[in-house]
């Protein structure tokens, strides 16, 4: 019998996907994940959760439930570690596919879709009921819904905790909902989750503002626990000349039509028939490729400051480490065109709007390893970029200095990470403690601090 060999694409047909906003993931058939779960090795050290899975699941022993043909001992599994595996079978990168030994000599087990082939399994055989969990007496605050916070008071409410969840938002998800379009994660995988966390007992309180609806001094006098999970709200913007202009929008205000919450105007961030430019190379600017390109755009470039990574692995990240290399998202497959090196100097502006990017060229020091150390500018090499709709897809910033952080009586570091504070019961989780990162190690970061909770 010849080897199971992995499944290298795993998306809807382009021209299909493209014309609509539902997941670009097909939906594998229960053959091929198990065939794919056959793949996993019975390694002597299994490096997948324990160099890879932030939340350590036990990839190796679901796995193998997944191989036998028994979904319900593969739930039973993964729950026992991970609360919410339809988000990250969603939008997680796989770091246990990284570390895992399959990456030695051949290909990773593809584990991000056994796992949402897991949950969604458990969903359609009625299977997902939360827990029960004996009352003990104490109250727990979480501020803020996304990622982190929803770990956090599904762990809080399993410790027996009454949980309070505050969202200033009018929905519960944070950087879930807001942050990452249907197409990667369909918002009602949200809902369903949520109204399960309030069947279990957590009370969702949305449109509220800790120190602006709710004074701080309420918090700390009504609950026994506060965890604060606020994320990192502020995008990096990019400060040269022309930046007020019209057409130049920040990542997330481009996604979702809206720069404030509760605000909707598609068509101001339509790229419809536009000349499209984002800045930045990552998942978020991926994503508003794709958004540019499902609204119809004339053309998008997306182009970073940093240089084109290698194609394999770099030896400067050796194997079980997450791998310094090329990566080509599902939007590139889609359309538009990628450059690397490029330092955006000023925006040219015509009649108010944004007319074209001036930009120059930059070359990279590298290290022995092959890791940038230092830009520099390469003479005579500037260029200006036609365009007429700008998206800034650069990251995000640390958690504000005043607001809810001076509200609570919290410090933070000059990275602008909140301190915590357990000697008076609050905690920061996710990306406000440790800057912007992954949802996986959000949620990895609330299960390790409410852990800590006796």
């Amino acid at each position: 019998m010849e080897q199971v060999k992995r499944i290298q694409d795993v998306y809807r047909p382009v021209e299909e996907r493209v014309k609509d906003n539902k997941e670009v993931e097909r939906k594998l058939t229960s053959i091929e994940v198990v065939n794919q779960a056959g793949r996993c090795h019975s390694c002597g050290i299994p490096f997948c959760h324990g160099a890879g899975c932030p939340l350590g699941n036990l990839v190796p022993e679901f796995n193998a439930a997944v191989a036998l043909g028994n979904a319900e001992r593969a739930y039973d599994i993964i729950s026992k570690t991970a609360f919410f595996p339809e988000f990250t079978g969603r939008v997680c990168p796989a770091l246990c596919e990284s570390a895992c030994t399959g990456n030695v000599h051949n290909d990773p087990v593809m584990v991000r879709q056994i796992e949402k082939f897991i949950i969604e399994t458990a969903f359609e055989e009625g299977r997902v009921v939360l827990p029960e969990a004996e009352p003990n007496g104490k109250t727990a605050a979480v501020i803020g819904s996304g990622p982190a916070g929803l770990f956090a008071a599904e762990a809080l409410r399993r410790k027996g905790f009454a949980v309070t969840v505050y969202e200033k938002r009018e929905k519960a998800g944070g950087l879930l909902r807001y942050g990452i379009p249907n197409w990667k994660l369909d918002k009602s995988v949200i809902d369903r989750r949520v109204a399960l966390l309030e069947t279990a007992g957590i009370k969702f309180v949305y449109n509220t503002e800790i120190g602006k609806d709710i004074a701080a001094e309420y918090i700390h006098k009504n609950f026994d626990e506060v965890f604060l999970a606020i994320g990192t709200p502020n995008a990096r913007d990019l400060k040269i000349p022309g930046r007020d202009a019209e057409g130049i929008f920040l990542a997330l205000d481009f996604l979702h039509g809206a720069e404030k919450p509760g605000e909707t105007n598609p068509e101001k961030f339509s790229a419809k028939g536009r000349k499209v430019l984002v800045i930045g190379g990552g998942d978020t600017g991926n994503d508003c490729v794709g958004k540019a390109i499902r609204e119809g755009c004339e053309s998008v470039l997306q182009v970073e400051f940093m240089p084109k990574p290698p194609e394999e692995r770099s030896p400067s990240t050796p194997w079980p480490d997450w791998p310094y290399m090329l990566r080509t998202s599902y939007a590139q497959h889609e359309g538009g065109e990628r450059r690397w090196n490029v330092s955006s100097k000023q925006f040219i502006v015509k009649d108010g709007r944004v007319a074209g990017v001036e930009a120059v060229r930059v070359e990279w020091e590298m290290s022995p390893q092959g890791r940038p150390l230092k830009p520099n500018e390469v003479p005579n090499s500037t260029e200006v970029i036609d365009t007429d709709l700008v998206v800034l897809a650069m990251g995000f910033t640390g958690v504000p200095a005043e607001g809810i952080v001076n509200d609570l009586g919290l410090s933070l570091t000059p990275r602008t990470a909140i301190i915590q504070d357990p000697a008076r019961h609050i905690y920061a989780v996710g990306d406000c403690a440790n800057g912007a990162s992954l949802v996986v190690r959000a949620m990895a970061d609330a299960k390790a601090k409410v852990a800590t909770i006796k």
